[in-house]
């Protein structure tokens, strides 16, 4: 292991870098090394924002077969390391929009979208302070919870399973993709349906590479999806993956609730 340090007192280790390619953390395919990041790159550098750098590098690669972008860097680090280094008190620093807008903004969007809907049992996955599920409840929704593994509030995984899941901003930051999936796929009822959001890959990607705003080591984004990866990888679990109009927003199901017809209409999903 080779340890780095982003301020003094604060030492952190990462998985020594293997140039030759591995398994895909999705499809299994040949990932090679495509590009590195310092540990301090964030997503506000596109606001113009830059942190001072570490020296510690972020590998990541990109598999040739389903096209996921992801680092392995982090896969020896515990919750408490994670915790310690990426979500501490300098979080909101790279991530401004974590405690208030992106939720409120997010309740906003699903309190108009299922208006007609509020007895549903909702879950927030990876829900962070709760914001999005108060929001949520003052809209007149009476039954929603939250879960988040990196909040002390919030530790306890639900019992049950539930109509409705909203997971924000959560699976880009996963090292264990398959695993956080599964676990999302066992919270969703059979007639559920679950509103992941994460940037998936741009049609430039291939131009931009490691200039891609989205990739950024310091706010926890470690595994980036294309269509492709994220079909194939909530596919394993029986789900069917629906594009919407927003790059960032994806409706999942195993078959299209009653309640979210007006929304999927008769949409195709994304092809595994």
């Amino acid at each position: 292991m080779t340890t780095f340090a982003t301020a003094p007192g604060r030492p952190f280790s990462l998985r020594p870098v293997d140039p030759r390619p591995a398994p895909c953390k999705v499809c299994g395919g040949a990932s090679p090394l495509f590009g590195v990041q310092d540990f301090n790159r964030s997503c506000e550098e596109h606001r113009g924002k830059f942190l001072p750098l570490t020296g510690a590098p972020i590998y990541y690669r990109r598999c040739s077969g389903c096209g996921l972008l992801f680092s392995d860097a982090f896969d020896d680090w515990s919750d408490e390391d994670f915790a310690a280094h990426i979500y501490n008190d300098g979080y909101a620093e790279v991530d401004p929009d974590f405690e208030v807008k992106r939720p409120v903004g997010n309740a906003g969007l699903v309190a108009r979208t299922f208006k007609d809907c509020q007895g549903l049992e909702v879950l927030d996955y990876g829900g962070g302070n709760g914001r999005f599920a108060a929001e949520l409840r003052q809209a007149g929704f009476r039954s929603v919870q939250t879960y988040d593994r990196f909040h002390p509030a919030h530790r306890e995984r639900p019992a049950g399973r539930f109509n409705l899941v909203t997971c924000f901003e959560t699976i880009e930051h996963m090292p264990d993709p398959k695993t956080g999936a599964a676990d999302i796929a066992s919270l969703l009822a059979d007639d559920g349906l679950l509103i992941l959001s994460t940037l998936v890959q741009t049609k430039d990607f291939a131009r931009d590479r490691m200039h891609w705003w989205y990739i950024g080591p310091r706010n926890g984004h470690i595994t980036l999806f294309t269509y492709k990866a994220m079909a194939r990888l909530f596919g394993e679990f029986g789900l069917k993956v629906f594009a919407t109009s927003n790059p960032v927003t994806h409706l999942i199901c195993r078959e299209v609730p009653s309640f979210a017809r007006h929304v999927l209409g008769n949409g195709q999903p994304v092809p595994v």
